[in-house]
């Protein structure tokens, strides 16, 4: 029986649906399947650091990071197939005939909504960027090229759903337009370049 979600596909088969021909998943899936990854390895460190007596100091500090890591990565989980769906309703209202008097209308709410995903796909990779950035420094210091690929990731996952919200803006009205790129470019200017995400929360 095959999979009823993109999550519950085997690593290959997600892989090969990214490749193919079918309209998703697509850019936005796979951002917020790199989001996942990025708190996933960034829970790897904490699961290595929690326990040992030479972090006794930060334990509750790594615990409280690990926690919200592991809520992020679920939320971004649950997001690759949000993010299909979202684009299929997109997908039916640009299809709609071009004389329909709800067409517009159609199309700017299917459009707010496929901007929507990758928007709290954002938002989610910024604040797991935030817990990687303080686990760097309160971490065991023999993953920290795992915090750093994992932060990388988070980055990577930030500007891919970044892309996937600016290219639904045009669809929108013209209120919702401001308000979402208003909304995304905070997110972005406050993540930082890529080799030096935020430090503080």
């Amino acid at each position: 029986m095959e999979p009823e979600t993109f999550v519950q596909r085997s690593l290959a088969d997600f892989l090969d649906r990214v490749g193919g021909d079918q309209p998703t998943p697509g850019g936005g899936s796979v951002a917020a399947l790199t989001g996942a990854l990025a708190a996933s390895l960034g829970r790897k460190v904490t699961a290595l650091t929690l326990g040992k007596p030479a972090f006794a100091a930060v334990e509750s500090q790594v615990q409280t990071i690990a926690n919200r890591l592991l809520r992020a990565q679920q939320a971004l989980c649950a997001l690759i197939d949000e993010d299909a769906a979202a684009y299929g309703q997109l997908h039916a209202a640009l299809r709609l005939d071009r004389a329909d008097p709800q067409r517009a209308d159609q199309v700017a709410g299917a459009a707010r909504l496929a901007a929507s995903v990758p928007l709290e796909t954002a938002t989610l990779a910024a604040a797991v960027l935030v817990d990687l950035s303080r686990l760097r420094d309160i971490g065991n210091p023999r993953l920290r090229s795992d915090v750093d690929a994992a932060r990388h990731l988070a980055h990577a996952a930030l500007q891919a759903a970044a892309a996937n919200v600016r290219a639904n803006l045009p669809l929108m009205s013209a209120e919702n337009q401001r308000l979402v790129a208003e909304q995304l470019d905070r997110l972005v200017a406050e993540s930082g370049p890529s080799g030096d995400p935020p430090t503080g929360r």
